[in-house]
């Protein structure tokens, strides 16, 4: 198998050729781990894998919708759901039903004074106070009808980011409501503060993220390129976190907006338009849970949504971007004990990391379809709830002991031969581990062989029998002090058994035409255009397709005497093809070279080097350019009997006679091997007129003819009789009559 340069593919099915020569799987990029099945292991974008945050399900609560979070004091943590309750779960992982606030949906929790929380209830606008054994008593009644959010302020008070319409209600420690803000939006989706005590909201539709201070007074600090701001963080040094989804576009018969306007706490609001209401999902048991609409409930991102973007305002007011996706749709954010921004997304249930502008890591891909809201936990950990279905999680801070990914399946599309698998990795303490397995079959699970590792030892071999598919698992393992290794480069070299080309058709052209010579030009009269040799064999599906030959239309020129001959053929490893071509007559014995060393699957000759005859060719294709000497493989095919015919056809007793005013000339055609095409006689030089066979039909070697012409003036006459056979051949005789 022949030693050339390696030809390296990224991944089985972008390689279009695939002669035998020594190839190598590479996986090092994000998208090519991303085809693989990861068990507790990070991604990041760069193509890095490593030990990820354990995530631990800290309580299922048999709901399709969780949407809050708050961490309880001494341990455990409550959560809002859809179905208008909030649960508890304790430090043990034990769920109670903590409150029952009626119908409707808890999207926002604060804590309250002396260990109780209040909650928010939409679409009712109500806020509770839920004392420590449970009870909920009505602590507002706000007009808005959507609470998204709830911020603890200064001396027991409240602040709630509403919508329908958008505003910021400040809820004094009494349960007293007053307008704060009015964003002139349908909603304020998102409500946080920063250290020196401002608030910073998120809107919809103008997707703005605005700062406003201790009276009221509103800044846009930035507006997004999206509908919604549907989350938001801030750091302890004053840095903003924002993230916005959705398709930013006016109501119908209304211009867009070209920037939000800001009100004060003075101004009177303005009715805000109703949104469209989605259902809100029932309650059913956990038996039968049905997944529910994705979030938000209110406002519909995930139906209009084209990607997230997150936003990073910078302490003195500096919008950068940060992050975007065209697929996720960002639900939550929050800092872990580290500063580093984590932010949760559907409807892949994925939790990433921001690591940079340019970075970030995959840190979990759940089985829930949405993470809906995240929040530090004690300890250093973040907490997490999910939606299709919901439950709370607990995401680190410890890293998993061990992690594993299981590769997407190498189809090598042909039996193949497994070399050396390496690989290229920080250990950090801990330990790589890389095993194999191959089949013959698509399906892993379908009596494929065990897995075995690639050792040092063996030299990287892999030990797996040889085999058409191969797949690879790598084993990520912590040092003693829980220390991750990082994996950025797997890489296996194969080769597949060389297997013989396939001649598939021979065709012999018509007569008189050529191919011609690369780069020539053509005649721009008889040209004759070829169609593609019919329709190739097909390999099972799954595998690289050999790529045919003759596999379109060629044009040919007309040349007396010349013939030709095409093939179509094809190789299993779309190794290059060499051409041997033989012709014998007939009644000989032994074939003669005609061409050899032939790189194309065509070839004309001049046929009037042969005697006329029938003749057959005989194709050998042999593999040889791509493969080692004494290991290729050939295929021969004869083709069917064709005729070379060079001779024109005889014209036999010639004779003319006047019988009054006409002339009557009579003459027999005979041809030694082809049919006749025509005949034709002229008098005195004057046109060629067709002449007619007693038969009527021209369609055979031999035909008598008659033809009776007027008679011209004069007394002398040359009678010229021109005949052709369907080889063009062309012979001319003439009779004088006095």
């Amino acid at each position: 198998m022949k030693s050339i340069p390696v030809w390296i593919c990224a991944a089985a099915a972008a390689c279009t050729a695939w002669a035998i020569e020594t190839k190598v799987w590479k996986q090092s990029e994000a998208a090519d781990f991303e085809k693989g099945k990861r068990q507790a292991l990070a991604l990041s974008s760069d193509g890095v894998l490593s030990l990820a945050p354990v995530w631990k399900q800290l309580a299922d609560l048999e709901t399709p919708l969780v949407w809050s979070l708050l961490p309880a004091q001494g341990g455990g943590v409550y959560a809002g759901a859809g179905d208008g309750k909030v649960y508890r779960i304790d430090a043990q992982g034990r769920r109670t039903v903590f409150s029952d606030l009626g119908s409707g949906a808890v999207y926002a929790l604060a804590a309250g004074p002396g260990g109780a929380l209040f909650a928010g209830l939409s679409p009712e606008g109500k806020v509770f106070r839920i004392g420590a054994d449970g009870k909920a008593v009505l602590h507002a009644q706000l007009e808005p009808r959507y609470i998204w959010a709830l911020v603890a302020g200064e001396g027991g008070a409240l602040y709630a980011a509403t919508g329908d319409p958008g505003q910021v209600v400040r809820i004094a420690a009494d349960g007293k409501a007053s307008l704060f803000f009015d964003a002139a939006e349908s909603h304020v989706r998102a409500l946080a503060r920063d250290a020196k005590g401002n608030l910073i909201a998120g809107t919809e539709p103008g997707g703005a993220v605005l700062r406003i201070d201790a009276k009221g007074q509103g800044f846009v600090l930035h507006q997004t390129g999206k509908r919604e701001v549907t989350a938001l963080a801030v750091a302890p040094d004053g840095t903003v976190y924002a993230a916005a989804a959705g398709v930013r576009r006016p109501p119908s018969g209304q211009p867009a907006p070209s920037s939000v306007t800001v009100q004060t706490a003075q101004v009177q609001a303005q009715p805000a338009a109703q949104p469209q209401q989605q259902p809100q999902p029932q309650t059913q048991p956990a038996q039968q849970r049905q997944p529910a609409a994705a979030p938000p409930p209110a406002i519909g991102v995930a139906a209009q949504a084209a990607g997230s973007e997150i936003w990073r305002i910078a302490p003195d007011g500096e919008p950068r971007l940060l992050w975007s996706n065209n697929s996720a749709t960002v639900y939550a954010l929050a800092l872990d004990a580290q500063g580093r921004l984590l932010a949760g997304a559907g409807s892949d249930g994925v939790v990433y990391r921001i690591d940079s502008p340019q970075t970030h890591t995959t840190l979990v891909q759940a089985d829930p379809q949405q993470i809906t809201a995240l929040a530090p936990a004690p300890g250093g950990g973040v907490l997490a709830a999910t939606a299709n279905p919901g439950m709370v999680f607990r995401l680190g801070p410890e890293l998993e002991k061990s992690g594993t990914l299981e590769s997407e399946v190498l189809d090598a599309g042909a039996f193949t031969y497994w070399g050396r698998l390496r690989h290229e990795a920080e250990l950090n303490g801990g330990r790589v581990r890389i095993e194999t397995r191959s089949g013959n079959v698509e399906d892993p699970g379908r009596n494929w062989s065990p897995w075995e590792e690639v050792s040092v030892a063996r030299g990287e071999r892999i030990a797996s029998p040889p085999a058409r598919f191969l797949q690879y698992r790598a084993v990520l393992e912590a040092s003693p002090s829980g220390a991750s290794p990082a994996l950025r480069l797997v890489e296996a070299a194969y080769q597949a058994k060389n297997l013989a080309p396939v001649i598939e058709k021979i065709e012999i052209t018509p007569f008189n035409y050529r191919f011609p010579p690369p780069g020539a030009t053509l005649t721009a009269s008889k040209n004759l255009t070829l169609p593609a040799l019919g329709s190739a064999q097909r390999r099972p599906s799954g595998a690289a397709q050999p790529t045919p030959t003759e596999n379109s239309s060629v044009t040919m020129n007309y040349e007396k005497g010349w013939i030709g001959v095409r093939w179509r053929a094809l190789d299993p490893n779309n190794d290059g093809l060499e051409a041997r071509i033989e012709i014998r007559g007939e009644g000989e014995r032994e074939w003669k070279l005609l061409k050899e060393g032939l790189r194309e699957s065509r070839h004309s000759w001049d046929s009037t080097a042969f005697a006329d005859g029938r003749y057959r060719l005989r194709i050998t294709l042999s593999d040889r350019p791509d493969n080692y000497p004494g290991e290729e493989l050939s295929a021969q095919m004869e083709s069917g009997d064709f005729l070379i015919d060079n001779t024109p056809p005889e014209i036999l007793d010639l004779s003319a006679r006047a019988e009054g005013n006409r002339i009557v000339v009579k003459f027999r055609l005979k041809d030694a091997l082809s049919a006749l095409q025509y005949a034709e006689l002229s008098v005195n030089g004057g046109d060629w007129l067709d002449a007619q066979p007693t038969t009527r039909i021209t369609d055979s070697p031999q035909h008598e003819y008659e033809v009776s012409i007027p008679r011209p003036s004069g007394s002398e006459f040359v009678i010229a009789v021109r005949a052709a056979d369907e080889r063009d051949n062309v012979a001319v005789r003439k009779v004088l009559l006095r």
